[in-house]
């Protein structure tokens, strides 16, 4: 066997003895910090991704107390006492307050989710006619403002209802 022939051997052994441990750390080290930098941005994207539901919650259970008070408001005798017959959504605030044509408000701020019981929402409010002073100074237009809460992410839509 040649000197030549001696060396191509070894050098065919070595390269089949498989990677070194030094290699193996570097390979480790690298993928940890592919992995670190990876996961990062992921962490921040879970809370992101909470802090929305809780956002499209909120928004979501202002839209129902809007929808309702606005079914309720159809009847002129809700519409003219500020009242609606059913409790509205828990965690829901509801106010109320009369604007002229010109947008401008008028009158108080009627709270129709506090205190309870509120003389606003009773089984009662459609049954009993609205007086005739009622009925006079209902506004034509009511600003109506609604705000939820769910999980600290909160909601506050506001509209004008008319007679």
């Amino acid at each position: 066997m040649t000197t030549e022939q001696a060396r191509t051997m070894q050098h065919t052994k070595r390269g089949e003895a498989g990677f070194t441990i030094i290699e193996v750390l570097v390979a480790l080290t690298l993928f940890a910090v592919i992995i670190l930098v990876v996961l990062t941005p992921l962490t921040g994207l879970f809370g992101l991704n909470q802090r929305t539901t809780g956002q499209v919650s909120a928004t979501n259970l202002t839209q129902r107390a809007i929808e309702q008070v606005r079914g309720q408001w159809l009847r002129n005798v809700r519409y003219d006492k500020a009242c609606i017959d059913t409790a509205l959504p828990s965690g829901v605030t509801v106010t109320t307050q009369g604007e002229d044509l010109s947008g401008n408000l008028i009158g108080s701020v009627i709270n129709l989710t506090a205190p309870t019981p509120n003389p606003n929402v009773s089984a009662t409010c459609s049954t009993t006619p609205a007086t005739a002073t009622q009925t006079n100074n209902a506004p034509p237009l009511r600003r109506l403002t609604v705000t939820a809460t769910v999980n600290g992410s909160s909601s506050t839509q506001t509209l004008e209802v008319a007679r």
